[in-house]
Order: structure tokens, then sequence, then C-alpha cells
């Protein structure tokens, strides 16, 4: 059986799964601000906006659940190439 980690967290991670969780925060509201505004693109003026939402609610349920899905995509990627080119840290030939 393939043990995962032997090491503890390190600050680095942390502060890195920050950022992760920063960046894909970012992304999630800005895909639901543009999302909530796009009706506004078919027209000539564009600014003053045309939202479709109503209230808030929408932009916090889907900000949270596609920050989520976004940070689990960055480390599923993360992970993938760390497996790929192989761990710095873990010793070649370290089968348990």
């Amino acid at each position: 059986m393939k043990q995962i980690r032997k090491s503890v967290i390190t600050k680095e991670e942390i502060i890195a799964d920050v950022i992760f969780l920063f960046i894909s925060a970012f992304i999630s509201l800005l895909a639901v601000f543009l999302f909530d505004v796009h009706h506004s693109f078919y027209e000539k003026p564009i600014y003053p906006f045309k939202f479709i939402f109503k209230t808030y609610h929408p932009y916090v349920l889907f900000t949270l659940v596609g920050t989520i899905i976004g940070f689990f995509i960055i480390k599923l990627f993360l992970f993938g190439l760390r497996e790929e080119e192989g761990d710095p840290k873990r010793p070649p030939n370290s089968s348990s």
C-alpha cells in the first residue's frame, strides 16, 4: 500500500493553499458577475449593466461552490504534475 504523506504540513503549503483559494474565488466571482450582466453585451450602450439576479444570494452561493470546485481542480492538477515528474521530497524506489 502506498503512503501519501510522511511529513508534516509546512507553512509554505498553507500559504500556497490560501493563494489557490483566493485565485479560485476570484475566478468564480468573475464568472458569476459575467453571467449576471451578460444581457448587457447584446445592446449598444453596455453601461449601465442589466442584472439578472435580484439579490446577492446567487453570488454568495455560486462563488463558494466555484471556489471549492476550483480549489480541488488546482490541487488535482498539481498532484498529477508531482506524480508525473516524481516528487523531489520522496526518495526513489520508496515502495512499502
